[in-house]
């Protein structure tokens, strides 16, 4: 084949499958904690959103990239909290201005806070500011403010307008109608600022232009109590645009235009009312309005519309922009502009009447395409819908292009896409998603594809889909992209005649290929016609293409064809140049057909698989040899109509029916089974006598047979009907084809609202429904498009059709209502029914019952009345699910019993809805209601009870209670519940009998009887009772003198139970914990908090890990910044040494043989091949693509030196190119590092901090109850309790400069009672760092923690004078049990500097929770209470629950290490797996295993286990021991899910290695598919590789001091010169000898002055 058709083919499947793989994932969304007040987009890329308190920098895919806090403060509407007329507290800042200024490379946030004002962001990080302190944007939440940037060659303007928030508004503080404190903008509500400049800058977003005068347009002062809401505003050319709401005269449009001073673009105002075509006079506003810009000099604005007491449609309206801007200058009477009067203008719209309408409208965004107008609507209930239309504004086609799961609205208006407009970024309440802006793949043909209109969208010819332009090669050319202009004959189309093998075939044995539509064009005289066989691929003929392709079939094959089973499948290959054009078409065996249908055969089927068919005979034919005429049209009946209404002759209408009449064939009419004579009228109709049914009101079906032979059945393709019930009786439905009488009627849907993902069933209500014999319904969507239909219909009398629905997008359709074979819909026969999709429960309510269960809970939520079934239960006992029923259109459930998961406390509630996700909420159970007494008094037959009860927090409620009185056995009375109160409950019975022996009280599940006190004879119970405590006294006297015999055995039997009674416990804890282990870490989700390390100091920790250990490395890798320093005197001759050594370093031979060289010393260590690597990795590391070259031929080298065993290559880093691989992948791989894998990282190794400090964690050992190593497993513990301290900060010292560490509000923080006092303070600065950042670091010796108690502070320390002292003079570290501290106490953390350390002792004079007795078994510390016996492995389900726990993250992090951002490898790992590929390939290794553990050796082993066991190199974080230990577990499992081997494991085996015995094998299919994917990505050019090193190079240019780094190198040279003259026997030895020499005097002349 040809290798340039093969690449193109390759590159077409790739491109196809890039785009098959967007439409499986196609959007990418980010979610918010709160509103989104407003969005921008830069031309970079970048996307900026606005919420509440926060404002979000996030790429071109919705990755975060910076997240800036904006709130909230202290704050009010006065310049300063003294003396202003409202208090000043707390507020949220919600942001009213959001503008990218690409200009000035900056962006322009003003919100509620500080009276309005703005900060100017960088655009790049938007988290470094300057806040200006003029007011721009309105402070009340609920004023508008419109904002955007004009842009003139003249001049620049940020145009904003601004509700009125002053006196008479409503917005003004009634507190402050008499005080001068308040400050409003001023009167102005329209100004033209100034952008330009900087904050500071007087002139910096002011209004005023010296003697030009203010550029403002103020409100009449006597029209403050109107209130304008700014709804939009744009510019046009040279003109500005605003549209607002006005609460006294509607909708509001103004107009300026654009001059070169402010001044004189206000003195151009005008103003006029948007017109609303509508015969009622209501209040009408706009909710959203866009621009369409047709031209330079045509332009609309379409605007939607909503009415006060408005159905729930919302119409568009369409305005001409050059109709309003020849209006005269004009104002209202609420506005005051010098030289501008009042005028009273109205701009109609273009078009009476809406030209589109639909429920729930909110937002509006337009874009013209190609010749089209394209609109995208947002809607309240969260679809974003494409409308379509041409530029006579109308419409071709709406289309929901995209839903939101959760039905949130969609409020703003979508934005573009700037550096992909076939993109879009939908802003709904709480989330933006990024969507393409058309779903051109679902459009499988060319006819579908042009066929829907869409102007995004057009097929691609050469590879046969639907796509977008930038998809298709050559998409300029409309040969090769057939645009929606374009008609449907203009699609590509192949066709093969004949399509039949008949006699004529059998004959010629000739096909002809002719092609059709912009395929056409393609065809020349070197285009080859290849047909082809499909089951066996081979070659039916091959011919040449003119005009058309003659393809002649040899003899041979023509025998093939007609023995293969019918219909044989070919394929038509269209070949021209590179290019190849395929088609398939059925050709079918005439010679078959009229075998196997002799008797059964139908017209349409004959002639439609192209063979002949015999009319008289009516039988398919292999040639035109008939009895008769061959028919190239099949007769059939066409309508059936009555005679006359006074007759009962039906005359039935036939088509193509003349050969009959003229064969004489008698015909019948079959009426369901009952036949009649038919009597032909003309060549077309026959009439027949329409028999008497029994049945009434039915659709009966009518047939034509031959009288001679009933299974001879005339065509019927249209399925004609008659309809059972006679003319002349009274009420019938559908007596006649002409339906004269009553029809069917339609008057309900039940239910009238389902869930849109699943099959429900409807109920239809009406009269007549039972004409037909079948039923269906379409259900159809906007602008009466279909969207479904279904015939799961079930006639079950004449008022009632079931239904089941099929799925479809929610939103309110219409239901349409067919029989048999009806094709159009009926009015009377529709109704609506609306499809919903978000399920979701808002609240329950009460959240507390009693541990007995059975307390009704109310369930309130969105769309629960479409809910067939809810399933509720306790997440600690999900095996016995509660009832829930729907009592008066709500759903209750009933409470169920926590008794078997555990007694009262807190619970999680979980809800299952059908067709929707679990929702938890917190229940919290107390004990059951004590009922403890009864009193009754007796009034007029009625028995007032009152019930005695123990206080508690359960708020019953009297409709709970039941209250039963009790007489007998069997005699039972209600008692009316009147009052309940906290320790009584009042009820009344109405009873002829008052004498009751009981009361019963009912609540939920839980009954308690109290019996009546009989009056007791306190008398004769003292006379019984002293006799008989004399005799017990004697007989207790005998017996426990003979206890005591048994006093020794039982004691001893009480210890064996109890420490049975212990291990049941403990196994039953760890069972408990295993199976609702949960994960129990609260992450920060900032994830611009993370403490990442810089690139120059992450690569010193990587090249250097024995920095940390104490081992000597040079002072320039501890200080690797560079600091320009003057030249020293005498350095110029010390130069030209330099420049040898650079130059010999620089030249690829010599540097390789240099290496080679040294590596031969014996006294050239491992750790002097290590540091040599790093040093040469920084000497170069401006030069990468020559370092690589030097890596690249250094691996070459090493595998060709490495024959013995392959599979150990690579393993170990025992020579100069592995290390210098590490450091080479290290520095290619951070930027991958960073963005995908950093925050997984970051977030496993802090949930592992978290889940260690959930429990107990001894302060000497470092061993914790919850860890991953069984080494580190804390298993002798004592009982402990979670507390919640409330901490205060006082961190300021009086070296903080303007620092406001003391203004952190008050944190809760978690502590356990037996953590000491250094462990709380890490505690409460892990959650200090957590919700503040990581820019402030404190030393724990410099901070103190004090309690808050008795109006005084004590200060609480590790050891100090109340320690306890155990033998052998070991101190116990003081806890916060020591200290007595309760949950909720208050403590205070005080940063003192330069205070006496004290000692504490060594470490080994101390312990905490492990005893010091002995070094080998964990005792407790001697403490008050009993000692409890324990065995290390009942704790080894901790290790598991751990792991549970911390699953997620392990998960998250190890896809992010293997994932492929755009369907991309990392460059670095393709290019080292293109250099193992290429030397498996030169040493023929056939074996895949040892390519596997190559790339396993290279890349995981080399790499990722380096960065997964030390999380320092990539944060600033300090690794504790135990963190490592935990680490390595994982780090284990990483590994071995690279390995090839599987190990057996048994009982026996490492408990690390088992922990993720069952995870590795899905891990290890998962690394297979991410190997494949790199080699199916092919090899990495030269020149990508040499752009992508270039591009490293200059990130981090000049950040290392390459010179040092140079020399470092130079002084093994110096050490080994004379091993390295001797290697160097290459080109010109002379020259390299005295370069060598140079430098050798070059390090001479250094060692005398000094190195560093």
């Amino acid at each position: 084949m040809d290798p340039v058709k093969d690449v193109s083919l390759y590159l077409l499947l790739f491109d196809i499958l890039i785009v098959l793989a967007a439409e499986v994932n196609p959007w990418d969304v980010f979610s918010f904690q709160t509103r989104i007040d407003n969005m921008a987009v830069s031309a970079s890329g970048r996307v900026f959103v606005a919420t509440k308190n926060q404002l979000h920098q996030l790429n071109q895919s919705l990755s975060l990239e910076v997240l800036a806090k904006t709130g909230p403060h202290l704050d009010g509407p006065c310049a300063k909290a003294e003396g202003c007329c409202v208090k000043w507290e707390e507020k949220a800042n919600m942001n009213k201005i959001l503008i990218v200024d690409e200009n000035r490379k900056r962006v322009l946030t003003c919100g509620t806070l500080r009276l309005g004002a703005c900060e100017v962001r960088e655009l790049h990080n938007i988290s470094q500011y300057k806040t200006d302190p003029l007011r721009v944007a309105a402070s009340h939440p609920k004023a508008s403010t419109v904002a955007f940037l004009v842009k003139d060659k003249a001049v620049d303007y940020l145009v904003t307008a601004v509700t009125f928030t002053g006196k008479l508004s409503r917005f003004f503080p009634s507190t402050c109608k008499d005080n001068s404190s308040y400050i409003e903008i001023s009167d102005g509500i329209i100004f033209l600022r100034n952008p330009t400049g900087n904050v500071g800058d007087p002139k910096f977003l002011g209004f005023t232009e010296a003697e030009y005068g203010d550029a403002v347009v103020k409100l009449d002062q006597e029209q403050h109590a109107v209130e304008l809401q700014y709804i939009h505003g744009f510019q046009w050319e040279k003109h500005i645009y605003i549209l607002f709401n006005a609460n006294i005269s509607g909708p509001e449009f103004i107009h300026m235009d654009i001059k070169d001073y402010g001044a004189e673009t206000i003195n151009s105002f005008s103003q006029a009312t948007l017109l609303y075509p509508t015969a009622k006079k209501q209040a009408v506003r706009v909710l959203s309005s866009a621009l369409i810009n047709l031209s330079h000099s045509e332009a609309f604005m379409v605007a939607i519309f909503s009415e006060e007491k408005q159905t729930e449609n919302k119409p568009l309206y369409f305005y001409n922009l050059t109709q309003f801007n020849g209006y005269k200058t004009g104002r209202k009477i609420y506005f005051q502009i010098k030289n501008v009067k009042v005028a009273n203008e109205i701009l109609p719209p273009i078009h009476n009447t809406t030209v589109f309408e639909y429920p729930g409208l909110l937002s509006v965004s337009a874009s013209i395409v190609q010749d089209w107008i394209v609109l995208f609507l947002g809607t309240e209930n969260g679809q974003l819908i494409k409308l379509i239309m041409d530029r006579k504004m109308k419409v071709i086609r709406p289309i929901v292009l995209h839903e939101l799961e959760n039905e949130a609205s969609i409020p703003h208006q979508v934005i573009f896409d700037a550096l992909d407009p076939n993109y879009l970024y939908l802003t709904a309440e709480m989330e933006v998603r990024r969507i393409k802006v058309a779903s051109c793949a679902q459009y499988k043909t060319c006819a579908d594809c042009l066929s829907v209109r869409d102007p995004h969208c057009g097929w691609c010819t050469l590879e046969k889909r639907c796509s977008f332009a930038h998809e298709c090669e050559n998409s300029n050319n409309s040969v090769y992209w057939i645009t929606v202009k374009e008609k449907i004959n203009s699609c590509p189309e192949v066709i093969l005649v004949p399509l039949a093998i008949d006699s004529s075939f059998k004959n010629t044995k000739l096909f002809t290929v002719k092609t059709s539509g912009k395929l056409s064009k393609f065809m020349n005289k070197n285009t080859t016609c290849v047909l082809r066989n499909v089951r066996n691929n081979e070659v039916i003929c091959r011919a040449n293409y003119t005009t058309e392709c003659s393809c002649q079939v040899s003899s041979e094959i023509y025998t093939q064809l007609e023995n293969q089973p019918e219909p044989v499948t070919i394929e038509t290959s269209l070949e021209f140049g590179s290019l190849n054009f395929t088609t398939q078409s059925m050709i079918h065996n005439c010679y078959k057909i009229a075998a196997a249908r002799l008797n059964n055969a139908t017209c349409s089927e004959c002639l439609n698989s192209g063979c002949h068919w015999c009319v008289v005979e009516h039988r398919c034919s292999h040639n035109s040899s008939c009895r008769g005429n061959v028919g190239k049209s099949c007769p059939q009946i066409d309508e059936a109509k009555l005679n006359s209404p006074s007759t009962m002759d039906l005359d039935i209408l036939l088509k193509h029916a003349k050969v009959l009449k003229d064969s004489n064939i008698d015909l019948n009419c079959t009426f369901d089974g009952i036949s009649q004579v038919a009597k032909w009228i003309d060549n077309s109709t026959i009439q027949c006598v329409r028999p008497q049914f029994v049945v009434e009101r039915r659709i009966i079906p009518v047939n034509v047979v031959y009288s001679k032979n009933s299974r001879i059945i005339i065509d019927n393709p249209n399925n004609i009907t008659v309809y059972s019930c006679d003319v002349e009786k009274p009420d019938c439905v559908f007596c006649s084809p002409k339906r004269i009488c009553k029809e069917p009627v339609v008057m309900s849907l039940e239910p009238k609202r389902v869930f849109s993902s699943q099959r429900a069933t409807v109920t239809i209500v009406g009269s007549g429904l039972n004409v037909g014999s079948s039923a269906m319904i379409r259900i159809k969507g906007m602008s009466d498009y279909v969207t479904a239909n279904s015939r799961n219909c079930t006639i079950e009398n004449s008022t009632s059709i079931r239904c089941v629905l099929p799925k479809t997008t929610h939103g309110k359709k219409t239901v349409c209502l067919l029989f048999d074979s009806e094709k159009e819909c009926v009015a009377n026969r529709t109704a609506v029914l609306e499809y919903v999709s978000n399920i979701f429960i808002t609240k329950i309510h009460p959240n507390v019952s009693w541990v007995s269960g059975g307390r009704s809970i109310t369930i309130r939520g969105r769309n629960l009345d479409v809910v067939e079934q809810m399933q509720m239960w306790l997440k600690e006992d999900p095996k016995k699910p509660a009832e829930c029923l729907i009592i008066n259109s709500t759903w209750v459930c009933g409470s169920p019993s926590p008794q078997n998961s555990g007694g009262p406390g807190n619970y999680t509630m979980l809800f299952h809805v059908s067709g929707s996700k679990e929702q938890y909420f917190p229940v919290t159970y107390q004990e059951d209601p004590e009922f403890y007494n009864f009193a009754m008094i007796t009034l007029d037959k009625q028995l007032l009870i009152t019930i005695m009860k123990k206080k508690d927090n359960l708020q019953l409620d009297k409709s709970e209670i039941q209250v039963s009185v009790l007489r007998d056995k069997d005699d039972r009375w209600d008692c009316n519940v009147t009052e309940v109160m906290k320790d009584k409950i009042k009820c009344v019975s109405i009873t002829p009998n008052t004498s009751i022996s009981g009361v019963g009280v009912k609540v939920g599940k839980y009954e308690k009887t109290l019996m009546s006190k009989t009056p007791s004879k306190s008398i004769y119970i003292i006379l019984i009772a002293i006799p008989t405590m004399l005799l017990g006294f004697i007989v207790i006297y005998f017996w426990a003198t003979r206890r005591k015999a048994k006093q020794f055995s039982q004691k001893l039997n009480t210890q064996m139970e109890l420490l049975e009674s212990q291990f049941r416990n403990q196994i039953r804890e760890g069972f408990v914990e295993l199976h609702t282990e949960g994960s129990d870490v609260h992450l920060i989700d900032d994830c611009g908090s993370i403490p990442f390390l810089d690139y120059k100091h992450f690569a010193a920790r990587t090249f250097f890990p024995e920095q940390g250990n104490g081992e000597y490395v040079p002072n320039f890798v501890r200080d690797p910044i560079i600091n320009a320093s003057p030249l020293a005197h005498g350095e110029d001759n010390l130069n030209e040494g330099y420049n040898a050594l650079y130059n010999f370093l620089s030249d690829k031979q010599f540097l390789v043989t240099l290496i080679h060289s040294l590596e031969q010393q014996k006294d050239f260590s491992i750790k002097d091949r290590c540091k040599f690597a790093s040093f040469l990795t920084i000497a170069f590391h401006s030069k990468l693509i020559y370092l690589t070259s030097v890596l690249d031929h250094l691996l070459k080298d090493l595998m060709d030196g490495s024959t013995a065993q392959p599979k150990l290559l690579l393993r170990r880093t025992e020579t100069v190119v592995e290390k210098l691989l590490t450091n080479w992948v290290s520095l290619c791989m951070y930027g991958f590092l960073r963005e995908s894998v950093g925050e997984p990282l970051f977030k496993l190794v802090s949930a592992i901090k978290q889940r260690i400090n959930l429990g107990p964690v001894d302060a000497v050992s470092g061993k914790a109850l919850y860890t991953l190593n069984e080494d580190w497993l804390l298993w002798e513990v004592t009982d402990f309790k979670t507390l919640k301290l409330d901490v205060s900060f006082q961190l300021n010292t009086e070296a903080d400069d303007d620092s406001d560490l003391d203004s952190k509000p008050t944190l809760e923080v978690d502590v356990l009672d037996c953590d000491t006092v250094g462990q709380a303070k890490e505690k409460i600065f892990e959650t200090f760092f957590n919700k503040f950042g990581y820019s402030q670091r404190f030393q724990m010796e410099d901070i103190d923690l004090e309690l808050v108690k008795d109006g005084g502070n004590q200060i609480l320390q590790d050891i100090d004078q109340s320690s306890q002292v155990l033998e052998n003079g070991i101190k116990k570290l003081n806890t916060i049990g020591h200290y007595q501290i309760t949950a909720g106490a208050s403590l205070v953390a005080i940063r003192r500097l330069n205070r006496a350390k004290t000692d504490s002792g060594s470490a080994d004079k101390l312990c905490h929770l492990i005893s010091p007795r002995s070094a080998f078994a964990e005792t407790p510390v001697p403490d008050q209470g009993k000692q409890k016996f324990k065995v290390k492995e009942m704790y080894l389900t901790k290790l598991l629950s751990s792991k549970v726990a911390l699953q997620s993250f392990v998960k998250d992090l190890f896809r992010s290490i293997w994932s492929m951002p755009n369907n991309k490898a990392p460059m670095a790992i393709r290019h080292i797996f293109d250099i193992l590929h290429a030397q498996a390939n030169n040493k023929k290794i056939t074996d895949p295993d040892v390519l596997h553990i190559w790339k396993t050796n290279s890349l995981p082993l080399r790499f990722w286990i380096n960065i997964l066991k030390n999380p320092q190199f990539v944060f600033d974080i300090e690794k504790t021991p135990h963190l490592d230990g935990c680490l390595s577990v994982i780090a284990q499992a990483f590994m071995d899910s690279f390995s090839l081997t599987s190990h057996q494991l048994g009982k026996h085996s490492p408990t690390n290695k088992v922990l993720y015995a069952r995870d590795i094998p899905h891990y290890k299919d998962e690394v297979k598919t991410y190997y494949r994917q790199i080699a199916d990505m092919g090899t990495v050019t030269k020149e990508e590789m040499e752009i992508f090193l270039t591009e490293e190079s200059k990130k981090h240019e000049n950040e290392f001091k390459e010179r040092d780094a140079m020399i470092e190198l130079g002084k093994y040279i110096q050490k080994y010169s004379v091993q390295v003259r001797r290697a160097c026997i290459c080109g010109s030895t002379e020259e390299m000898s005295e370069g060598i020499l140079k430098i050798k005097e070059y390090f001479n002349s250094k060692s005398k002055c000094g190195w560093e």
